[in-house]
């Protein structure tokens, strides 16, 4: 009853986001497989849609923990924001929502003009190190959201830019790139997410995390993710 309610939920958010997203001017609908030092652990889909003032998109991520590799996971979730004249995403609503071994989690995140305003998050996912009242923080994505900027089909001249604060509501980060190479049809962005707040002090003091965003030409002009490369403290991530 609990699961159904919850992607009734999801569902609510996505229609109403959708509803609103008039005149869009294209769809996301991505699959990526999720690959950790070679071997295959899930998928990750993706579906959004972008408007001239607003967007919205929902993600599924299943397969194996990376922490105990026998068990497995569902990661659901949805977000809706407006896109500001400078092409800013500016969320407005995200729900996350893990399945792990049949124990649910959710966070939920609020905004009004940029600000968050609500924070709610399941106690077991709270930790004494996390930031203790996130209201009232300004300028940040969710992750949910981040996911659909990243995927965005970018002109070469857009691409490596902009640094972004990263708010899941526990922990605060910021991305920025560092590096951009272009071989043939392919653009390369290479950066860095630096912990800001919300994590323990150990890893306050450790070097950012690095990533590696990899870019295909799609047709004469546009862009598109195929490869994501993200060094975590475990080990390396693939998303292709």
């Amino acid at each position: 009853m609990v699961v159904l309610s919850y992607k009734v939920k999801i569902l609510f958010v996505w229609f109403c986001l959708a509803s609103t997203v008039g005149g869009m001017s294209h769809k996301i609908d991505r699959s990526f497989k999720l690959i950790f030092w070679g071997t295959e652990l899930g998928e990750f889909k993706v579906q959004g849609q972008i408007g001239s003032s607003m967007y919205s998109v929902s993600t599924i991520a299943s397969g194996k923990s990376l922490i105990r590799l026998l068990s497995k996971f569902e990661i659901s979730s949805g977000a809706v924001g407006s896109i500001n004249a400078n092409g800013d995403f500016i969320p407005r609503q995200s729900i996350t929502r893990w399945n792990m071994r049949g124990k649910f989690r959710q966070t939920q995140l609020r905004y009004q003009d940029g600000t968050l305003i609500t924070f709610e998050g399941s106690p077991e996912l709270t930790k004494d190190y996390h930031i203790d009242n996130p209201i009232g923080i300004e300028n940040t994505i969710d992750p949910v959201s981040l996911v659909l900027w990243l995927l965005l089909e970018r002109r070469e001249h857009q691409l490596c830019k902009e640094k972004l604060k990263i708010l899941d509501g526990f922990r605060m980060s910021e991305l920025s790139f560092q590096k951009k190479s272009i071989s043939q049809n392919l653009v390369t962005c290479s950066g860095k997410i630096k912990r800001r707040m919300g994590f323990k002090n150990s890893d306050l003091d450790k070097k950012p995390l690095e990533f590696k965003i990899i870019y295909s030409l799609k047709n004469s002009n546009d862009f598109e993710v195929t490869k994501v490369e993200i060094e975590t403290i475990v080990g390396k991530i693939t998303i292709q």
